[in-house]
C-alpha cells in the first residue's frame, strides 16, 4: 500500500484523529509502520499529542510547535518492525482552526 496523508483542522477540544477525520472503521484501524504528525507552518499555536481523550497542554506525550525556532514542528511515531500504530490510537488538542498534517506508511 502506498503512503497515506491527511490534513486535520482542529476543533479546540481533545479529539481522536480517526474520528475527527471521519474515517470508517477499516481506515481508522489500518496498521501503520510509521506515522509523522506535523504542525502546519501557518499555525500560531502548539498542538499536543497523546493516547487518550485526556490529552491537554499539561498531559500529553508530545507536542508540535511551528512558532518557536527551538521547538519541534513534527513528531514521528515509528518505524515499527512489528506491531503498529493506528490513527484511532492518536488523540490531539490544539487551538480551533489550527491544522495538523499527517503522513503515514501502512504495513
Amino acid at each position: 500500500m502506498s503512503l497515506m496523508h491527511y490534513a486535520l483542522t482542529l476543533s479546540g477540544a481533545a479529539e481522536n484523529v480517526a474520528a475527527a477525520l471521519g474515517l470508517d472503521e477499516q481506515a481508522a484501524t489500518l496498521p501503520y509502520r510509521q506515522v509523522r504528525l506535523q504542525a502546519d507552518p501557518a499555525n500560531a499555536a502548539v498542538v499536543y499529542i497523546g493516547a487518550t481523550n485526556a490529552v491537554s497542554s499539561t498531559n500529553h506525550g508530545a507536542s508540535v510547535d511551528p512558532t518557536q525556532a527551538t521547538a519541534e514542528d513534527s513528531v514521528s511515531l515509528g518505524p515499527f518492525p512489528a506491531g503498529a500504530v493506528k490513527l484511532k490510537d492518536i488523540w490531539v488538542i490544539g487551538t480551533a482552526t489550527q491544522r495538523l498534517m499527517i503522513l503515514g506508511v501502512p504495513f
